[in-house]
């Protein structure tokens, strides 16, 4: 028995010793090819075996290896697989690559990402490289341009003013038009929460340089899954997080000037001014000492340039410095920026201050866990808007050039009020606007937390809760010695806003592949959603000195207000997609949303799609076609919701605002309306994307449909309610149309030349109204039929050149010089036919040079600063433009412009087509020249990059428009408004 056990022993002992034997040993490291630091967390598998092992923090692995060697493949999610034959190698190093193709193919659509062959949906990715280094202040205002059917106008020049996005066309008439935005996975608050400040974004408070890419939902199989408020699309945004690896640091600063951007407004100088107005005087039958009283030779004497006075050289800088880094279990990304811009007009300005933390942890193998969280703080120091007489705006263009800004006889400024100041807003913008600054803060803290758990291989369950906290403080001072604090003796006025915003979010996801052609992945969410808003405005009146500028310095309190609302949302959605072979696509989702906003009768509604794609580029029959490298056809169809309305809409409501007698009082301010709901938008939508030549030339086209019905809308109700309007579900409005994008590698090699081209036409067309009833819109007309945006005006027939007499037309084509006999018609609309977007990029060398053109094309812009400065003699003792000489002088003459007369000619100025002019303008957007130091120069420095760069920003346009900047809001009208500059930039990037 002894014997056997021996033996046996002395037979393991063999086997052992012999499979050693014939096993060798093989090692190395794994490093990136960007900057040669070692990545942690790489499989290394022996090929066709389970033998492996995973590199550690430094990128080092080690393993056992048979004699006769194999293959080591080497594997990291985002970095392109190498596979390497041992032979008879002991050491094997291995540099690992981003997989460019596998990285640019992921689409980030909100609850979910997906490869670009799978996207069924209509949606426009912009990346991080289109979004750094731009020197804007918000990130919307640097999606324009870049993505098809995505309109984003910029109503103000102010640094971090709000911008206004449409998304293939206007979608509602009285709910909101804007997008929905969601930031890394969260619904999120946007727009301007200001009470008596001009204009904020609180989208302004991210820093653009912390995001990965902007995703833009467009049709229904991609905003159908957020139901309820996807109507005018989606806006999803993913910021950056941290990969394995050795930490990168990357730091970043830029400083620019900005420049004044003052259109065609060239105004008059004193010799004009003076001699217009003499003429002014004369034609008006007044005697040669009342025109030399009034209007005396000497004023010539002065010649002050307002517009120099008014706008000054802005400057702006950003500092930043981003970290990211981690191992196989955390990865981190962290970043702290400072940015300041100063506007162009005078006293206007932006700061932020940003900080982000992205930290993904794998906790075990089956649990992972997330932190997101933007801390933010902005200061804005706002500039008058143009409809105040302190407004340096409408003092810049009206004030007349022989009135200095300097009292001679003290050498200090006017302040306006003075018998020696002749301007007619008795107010010099140069002494009050200082002294009256308007400043808004804004503090925004944006978070979520996610857990995840694998409870299989092919099912997930996770659960995210996001904050959205908003807190914006507002201060209004006017100095008593300004006009417009001298009324009062100086006010103070501040105003405080708070926006909570909370979600939770629980997804279960999983996916399965049956014989390895039936392909399904779906979700299954759960979502609620609360919003809780509060304000409150306070102000007195009374100061003894302009130095003291808080409430309790005021004499009189004079008004305090104050509310409080909330609203919440509650959300069940799924979706299942499906694919046979990758080559056929199918998807459909479904999501039951309930608001507390509608009524009791229709707080739950429905909202689903379908759709389907199909890769004509996989079958057989295209294989001998070798020009086409890739080709898919899209169709989807869905609906989606629009609830942004006023809480409370449905409910019939009294207010306590009143007193009587000094006693509480309420009142009924609303009637209920129990069956309100959504607005529903269907949108229809079909696709072409496609590669040529080995997809040195891809692109897409689609086409769409966007109807929206039951719109919510303030319509007239019967007066025995005790009210006028109300608001019901009523109306309908189509928008239709077509978007082309094309991109291309037109050099590759030593040198590169790429282009990437996007236009958009978009048609929109009103239904249906309220019992067909027009709605009158300002200068504007809505009415079945025709665009949303549709000018009524009388039309403008010219000057009459017997008398100089303005002439308008009649309907039947002939003319009347009665402007009230004349009737008004529909003239043109402000929204354009098209709008685009094209990019060149060139790269030699380490040198690059990119070019961005955007243009606008096909609408009409009301230009009501005109009416004021060419008033064809209405605005004496204002400026006026230049080309306001240029009129009808004696009969005969065939002028524009109709006889100056003190007064005003006949109503010439008033609102007419005269001043609709083309809005269509080509502005060369951005340009920036690179320069990347080459490693050979960085050597032994410790540097992994170093890039720098000059940016232009809004160098040329190129326009018809007379006016300021042709760049408006959708509503196209422009009043003495601050117009963009022209910025120049410096910048460094310097990675560690």
């Amino acid at each position: 028995m002894k014997k056997l056990l021996l033996l046996t022993v002395a037979l393991l002992f063999a086997v052992v010793f012999t499979t050693q034997a014939q096993d060798r040993s093989v090692s190395g490291t794994v490093t990136s090819i960007d900057d040669g630091s070692g990545i942690p967390g790489v499989n290394v598998i022996l090929k066709g075996t389970t033998i492996g092992t995973v590199t550690d923090v430094e990128g080092r692995y080690r393993m056992s290896v048979p004699q006769d060697g194999g293959t080591l493949v080497f594997t990291f999610i985002g970095l392109a697989t190498q596979e390497v034959e041992i032979g008879s190698r002991s050491v094997i190093d291995v540099q690992m690559s981003a997989d460019v193709q596998q990285l640019s193919e992921v689409v980030v659509l909100g609850y979910s990402s997906q490869s670009k062959e799978k996207i069924i949906s209509s949606v426009a990715t912009v990346n991080a490289e289109a979004i750094e280094n731009v020197v804007l202040p918000d990130v919307t205002q640097i999606l324009q341009g870049q993505a098809p059917g995505v309109m984003v106008t910029s109503p103000s020049g102010q640094p971090g003013a709000f911008s206004d996005i449409r998304i293939r066309g206007t979608g509602s008439i009285d709910a909101g038009r804007g997008p929905l935005f969601v930031i890394d996975g969260v619904i999120v608050e946007n727009g301007d929460f200001t009470q008596t400040t001009e204009t904020n974004d609180v989208m302004s408070n991210i820093n653009p340089n912390d995001i990965e890419s902007i995703s833009v939902l467009k049709d229904a199989t991609a905003t159908s899954l957020y139901g309820s408020r996807g109507s005018n699309g989606v806006i999803l945004i993913n910021t950056k997080s941290g990969k394995a690896g050795k930490t990168q640091i990357t730091v970043r600063s830029q400083y620019g000037v900005v420049r004044r951007n003052d259109g065609e407004f060239d105004m008059m100088n004193s010799d004009q001014v003076v001699d217009y107005e003499r003429d002014l005087l004369a034609a008006a039958g007044l005697s040669q000492a009342v025109i030399d009283a009034n209007r005396p030779l000497s004023l010539k004497d002065t010649d002050t340039d307002w517009i120099d006075l008014a706008f000054d050289e802005g400057h702006n800088q950003k500092y930043e410095i981003s970290a990211q880094g981690g191992n196989d279990k955390t990865t981190f990304f962290l970043s702290g920026e400072y940015f300041d811009q100063d506007g162009n007009l005078i006293e206007s300005e932006f700061k932020r201050y940003s900080m982000r933390a992205n930290i993904k942890h794998q906790a075990t193998e089956k649990i992972d866990l997330a932190l997101n969280f933007n801390p933010s703080y902005t200061e804005q120091l706002n500039a008058t808007a143009g409809n105040r007489f302190s407004s340096p705006l409408l003092g810049a263009f009206v004030n007349t050039p022989f009135q200095s800004h300097i009292d001679p006889n003290t050498g200090e400024l006017y302040r306006g009020d003075e018998p020696g100041f002749g301007i007619f807003t008795s107010d010099n913008f140069l002494y009050s606007v200082p002294r009256n600054p308007v400043i808004n803060n804004n503090l925004r803290m944006l978070g979520n937390f996610t857990a995840g758990y694998n409870i299989f291989e092919n099912l997930r369950i996770q659960t995210k809760v996001g904050l959205d906290f908003i807190s914006i403080k507002e201060s209004r001072f006017f100095d008593p010695t300004t006009g417009d604090g001298i009324a009062e003796n100086g006010e103070v006025q501040r105003s405080y806003n708070e926006n909570i915003n909370y979600t939770t979010q629980t997804m279960l996801s999983g996916n399965k592949t049956i014989n390895d052609v039936h392909n399904f992945d779906g979700i299954a969410v759960f979502e609620y959603q609360k919003n809780q808003f509060e304000e409150f405005f306070a102000a007195g009146i009374g100061l003894a000195s302009g130095k003291l500028k808080t409430l309790q310095s005021t004499a009189t309190p004079d008004g305090a207000d104050g509310s409080k609302s909330e609203y919440s949302f509650l959300s069940y959605l799924g979706q299942l997609n499906y694919n046979y072979n990758n080559k056929y696509y199918f998807t459909s989702s479904i999501r039951r949303d309930g608001s507390s906003r509608f009524g009791i009768n229709n707080r739950w509604a429905n909202f689903w799609s379908v759709g389907g794609s199909w890769r004509i580029s996989e079958e057989d029959f295209m294989s001998g076609i070798g020009v086409i490298s890739s080709a898919k056809l899209r169709v989807s169809y869905g609906t989606s919701g629009n609830a942004d309305i006023g809480n409370f809409q449905s409910q019939a409501l009294f207010g306590f605002a009143g007193a009587y007698n000094g006693i509480p009082s309420s009142n009924a301010t609303q009637i209920a309306n129990p069956d309100l709901t959504w607005e529903t938008t269907k949108v229809f939508n079909i696709g072409l994307d496609f590669g040529v030549f080995s997809d040195r030339i891809t692109g897409s086209v689609e086409y769409y449909n966007r109807r929206a019905e039951d719109m919510l809308q303030e319509v007239p109700v019967s007066s025995t309610s005790g009210f006028e309007t109300a608001i019901r579900n009523i109306g309908e409005m189509e928008n239709k149309g077509v978007e082309v994008v094309i991109s291309s590698q037109n050099l590759v090699g030593a040198v590169k030349w790429s282009t990437n081209f996007n236009i958009a036409f978009n048609n929109n067309k009103v239904l249906k109204l309220n019992d067909g009833e027009d709605i009158p819109n300002g200068r504007q007309i809505i009415r079945e039929g025709l665009p949303i945006r549709s000018w009524e005006q009388r039309r403008w027939a010219g000057v009459n050149p017997a008398d100089g007499t303005p002439l308008w037309f009649n309907e039947d084509g002939s003319t009347t010089g009665s402007y009230n006999a004349a009737p008004e018609i529909v003239f043109g609309n402000a929204e354009p036919d098209f709008t685009s977007g094209m990019t060149n990029t060139w790269e030699f060398k380490g040198i690059s040079l990119s070019a961005f053109f955007y243009a606008a094309y096909g609408h009409e812009i009301f230009n009501s600063s005109r009416r004021f400065i060419e008033s064809d003699g209405q605005r004496y003792g204002w400026n006026h433009l230049a080309v306001a000489a240029d009129r009808w002088m004696q009969p005969g003459d065939i002028a524009e412009r109709p006889q100056a007369i003190l007064g005003g000619n006949n109503q010439a100025n008033s609102s007419s087509d005269r001043y609709i002019e083309d809005g269509s303008y080509l502005r060369l957007r951005n340009v920036t020249l690179g320069y990347n130091l080459p490693s050979s120069i960085l050597g032994n420095s410790g540097l992994t990059r170093v890039r720098v760069y000059i940016q232009g920003q809004n160098l040329w346009t190129l326009t018809d428009y007379s006016g300021f900047d042709p760049e408006l809001d959708e509503n196209g009208s422009e009043f003495f408004r601050y117009p963009q500059g022209r910025s120049y930039t410096f910048g460094i990037e310097i990675g560690l």
